[in-house]
């Protein structure tokens, strides 16, 4: 009996006991709380796939993407495999995506972490993180909304020979979702495979807060306030009314990458879109959704993050904005000022952030579909507007010495940028 009783007490404490992957903020939460949402990481990311689709070749986009898919999801198969047989028996609450490799498991009990940790495939296992989107900045004017479109010369842009006003592209926003019969949007929202909730699985696209419908109009409204109103536009519900949990931004990501129908099913990698916006974030230095953006760098989808709103102060630019692998985007006043709210770099590490200032990126595209980020990253950079009006200086560069901590690369000019693509730059 009192041999039963010490294995008793040894297994106890090999269960209480924190495993070294168990994140320590996780740790602390289980002892707290009981659970938590948990996210499992595994030792095998999905960098390899990655790197086969970049020297691939394919007949097509969507055969590239409908490839990059499959890769993703056999590895997901392979190394999630003990981990979802596990939470299978525990009758557990999870999501397995394969656009990561990774598990999201809801309300795991300490003696579930521990197991999951045990398995030799597993990394690491940690709390599940809420993020939060930038709320719209009340203006402090009464200029119209559409002074942006003629700054950036959106306008002269669609008249240009040559030019466009954005037809042929799909842009996706992850976002509180869209109020998709709203005057300006009603009419070019593509319907199949055009919407995803995570929260609620609303059949059609709603907003409950208003902000991805601003978001969306900036990009491809019509009646002037879009800077491409002739591209169809789909969106994924990332957030909430004010905040975004990880597993619904990662859920869009996959979405994105790969659109389905609204419940999530029959998916068609030929309706990925040709660029993401996503006005959401938190933290700096963060890389929890690398691997996403990996994927879509991989699937020719240009990722664009705002650069948030925690300036004025220099070295408030927020992840995933401040990943060398997106466009972070910044914003300017009416009188070609920084916005005093619009987040500076440098970046952690020391990247120079915002890349640039408002966005014209569908135009670009329109006019050449096979552009990759760096070429509409280079075309926008170099052909940006630098008559701007700042003595600022972060991270030792002037603001007049290009690109920078405070404008970046510049005011994006979209007459010239796609002028210079028109002529094969």
């Amino acid at each position: 009996m009192f041999r039963q009783l010490v294995i008793a007490a040894l297994v106890g404490v090999a269960l209480s006991a924190p495993s070294n992957k168990v994140d320590q903020s996780l740790a602390k939460a289980l002892k707290t709380q009981g659970s938590a949402n948990v996210v499992v990481i595994f030792k095998q990311d999905t960098s390899d796939v990655i790197n086969a689709i970049h020297s691939g070749r394919f007949a097509s986009r969507g055969q590239k993407i409908t490839s990059l898919k499959a890769g993703l999801e056999q590895l997901a198969s392979t190394s999630q495999k003990n981990v979802v047989s596990l939470l299978n028996s525990k009758d557990a609450k999870f999501t397995s995506f394969w656009i990561n490799n990774q598990v999201f498991v809801k309300d795991a009990s300490a003696q579930l972490v521990q197991s999951i940790a045990a398995l030799s495939e597993v990394a690491e296992v940690r709390q599940e993180q809420t993020l939060y989107i930038d709320e719209p900045i009340p203006a402090s004017s009464q200029i119209n909304a559409e002074w942006g479109i003629e700054k950036i010369e959106a306008d002269a842009a669609w008249t240009l020979p040559g030019g466009n006003n954005g037809q042929g592209i799909v842009v996706a926003t992850i976002d509180t979702g869209v109020r998709a019969t709203h005057e300006s949007l009603r009419n070019n929202f593509r319907s199949a495979k055009g919407w995803r909730d995570p929260y609620d699985n609303s059949a059609s696209p709603t907003d409950g807060n208003g902000h991805g419908t601003h978001t969306m109009g900036t990009i491809a409204g019509g009646g002037g306030i879009g800077v491409a109103p002739g591209a169809q536009w789909i969106s994924c519900r990332g957030c909430g009314s004010n905040a975004c949990t990880e597993e619904a931004l990662v859920e869009c990501g996959q979405f994105v990458t790969c659109p389905t129908d609204s419940d999530g099913s029959n998916a068609d990698c030929d309706q990925a879109p040709n660029l993401v916006s996503n006005s959401w974030g938190g933290g700096q230095g963060a890389t929890f959704y690398n691997a996403v953006i990996n994927a879509w760098r991989a699937a020719n989808i240009v990722p664009i993050f705002a650069q948030g709103n925690a300036g004025p102060s220099c070295a408030t630019a927020n992840s995933p904005g401040d990943s060398s692998s997106v466009i972070g985007v910044g914003a300017t006043t009416a009188a070609d000022g920084i916005a005093s709210f619009s987040s500076l770099g440098p970046a952690v590490g020391g990247g120079v952030k915002p890349t640039s200032l408002p966005w014209t990126k569908p135009l670009l595209l329109s006019r050449d579909p096979s552009l990759s980020y760096d070429q509409v990253k280079n075309l926008l950079q170099n052909n940006a507007d630098r008559d701007l009006q700042t003595a600022d200086t972060c991270g030792g560069i002037p603001s007049d010495t290009f690109p920078n901590n405070v404008y970046g690369s510049g005011r994006i000019n979209a007459r010239k940028a796609l002028a210079a693509a028109i002529s094969g730059f």
